[in-house]
């Protein structure tokens, strides 16, 4: 029975603010620019070439986001981190609510973008710090959830104004999205610092009540051991000692490639560009608004499953079984479906080209998205955690400027072909995955670090956080919440 402390789970759901900043930060722009006021509005005759340029920017953005994320975190803690990130996004909104010109757009976007890139290293890594060892799974996929949830209020919102007769009605959309990183700000004050980031920097007191409030039944000697194996692990921790540093070096190549990896099964081209998937299968507007809002919103429960999965079958074998499903499986299926279909007036096989799409987003979003980032910030040691997690979260941008840019231009020239691409990289990555993945569940923070060749005081075992201890009790899907 994963036992969870309630003043645990609100400071993750407090925390989860910053997830659907992204989430709907990174689903609006594409939405938005679908709509006709926007394209009139600046005078666009198609809006593909400024679909391609958005996402482009923001993930540029996004890029420089988790580098600043990493070194503010890192000196000033994950807290004080979060709160730039947050208005950062609430300026960059602003600016893309009120822009009358296209350069003040872009410039928005790139501001935008910065933000995200700062909450979506920040969050995971900030809840993976304070969750306990049998519930991390769970709470840190919370992260992917609150994503999907955010994909999903963009989606619904963009429908519903889809309806509304005004040349500013994208304004609204675009302004709601300052909501989400407010309401972070208004919520910090129940986040504690990260206890292991306390203990990192000499604060040893102000952790241990902190790590006491979020762990009631934590003993002293628990905490004790902690803390010694904190202080061993607190060597060098620059940005050279991660390629210099074999077990660092190894850290790094899996971060990237599980990031990169998820990108690879084609989600985000599916996400970023629906409308324009489902317009090539003869949807019309509306519709394909209405398919978009409904597959975005299928993924908040299929990411929810992959939250009450993870510490139960692992994050290796969910993440194998996720590409398979969602970038072999379901998008060579969708392939077939738009080259027999595409563009045609058959209503049966482009409905069937449609039902593979949500096929896709179940095996994605139950196996693979939230699931990435419980891996990616786990891995890490606490004292480089934050460069560490900073690096493999470039992966997602990477993955994301790699598969996304020029989507448009080659769904109009080579059609189903383009989707072939996700299908071998899928095959790919699951390979490599079986091969070079470690497994990481039931096993503490510190504990992790052996897997990679790193010393584990041998008395870490004896701790409430050993996956000794977790591994005697029968895993079931019974969650509790203690209350205080």
């Amino acid at each position: 029975m994963i036992n969870i402390p309630k003043t645990t789970l609100k400071v993750i759901i407090a925390a989860c603010f910053g997830s659907m900043t992204y989430g709907y930060t990174s689903g609006i722009g594409g939405n938005v620019i679908a709509q006709p006021s926007f394209v009139e509005y600046f005078d666009y005759q198609s809006s593909s070439g400024i679909a391609d340029t958005f996402n482009g920017l923001l993930s540029a953005g996004g890029i420089i986001g988790v580098i600043i994320g990493a070194i503010l975190s890192e000196r000033y803690g994950r807290r004080i981190s979060i709160w730039v990130g947050t208005a950062i996004g609430a300026i960059g909104s602003a600016l893309m609510a009120g822009s009358v010109a296209i350069a003040m757009l872009y410039v928005s976007r790139v501001i935008l973008g910065i933000s995200i890139g700062m909450l979506v290293m920040l969050v995971p890594l900030y809840q993976t710090e304070i969750s306990s060892t049998e519930g991390r799974g769970l709470l840190v996929c919370m992260h992917g959830v609150f994503i999907l949830i955010g994909y999903s209020v963009a989606a619904w919102i963009n429908f519903g104004f889809f309806f509304v007769s005004n040349k500013n009605n994208w304004r609204v959309p675009v302004a709601i999205q300052a909501l989400w990183p407010l309401l972070l700000a208004a919520t910090l004050f129940i986040l504690p610092e990260s206890p292991r980031w306390l203990i990192a920097h000499n604060k040893i007191e102000n952790a241990r009540i902190v790590m006491k409030d979020l762990e009631p039944e934590m003993t002293d000697n628990d905490f004790d051991l902690l803390h010694h194996q904190l202080l061993m692990e607190n060597q060098n921790s620059s940005w050279k000692s991660i390629i210099t540093t074999k077990s660092y070096r190894k850290r790094l190549y899996i971060g990237l490639l599980i990031m990169i990896g998820g990108q690879a099964s084609g989600t985000l081209v599916v996400t970023n560009y629906g409308p324009t998937i489902y317009a090539t299968l003869g949807f019309s507007n509306k519709d394909q608004l209405l398919i978009n809002a409904g597959y975005i919103t299928s993924g908040v429960l299929s990411n929810f499953v992959s939250a009450l999965l993870s510490d139960y079958f692992g994050r290796k074998t969910l993440f194998i079984f996720g590409m398979v499903g969602s970038g072999i499986l379901a998008m060579t299926l969708e392939t077939i479906m738009i080259a027999l279909y595409g563009g045609s007036n058959n209503k049966a096989g482009n409905s069937a080209a449609v039902a593979f799409i949500f096929m896709h987003i179940f095996f994605y979003g139950g196996c693979v998205d939230a699931n990435t980032y419980v891996y990616v910030n786990e891995i890490w040691p606490t004292h480089i955690r934050s460069k560490g997690a900073a690096l493999s979260t470039l992966g997602l941008f990477i993955g994301i400027l790699a598969f996304t840019t020029g989507v448009t231009t080659a769904i109009e020239n080579i059609k189903w072909r383009f989707f072939l691409v996700f299908i071998v990289l899928s095959f790919a990555f699951v390979i490599i995955a079986f091969f070079f993945f470690p497994e990481t569940k039931n096993l503490s923070l510190e504990e992790i670090g052996e897997i990679f060749g790193d010393y584990v005081k041998d008395n870490v075992e004896e701790s409430k956080f050993s996956h000794k201890k977790s591994n005697e009790e029968k895993i079931n899907f019974n969650v509790t919440v203690e209350s205080i």
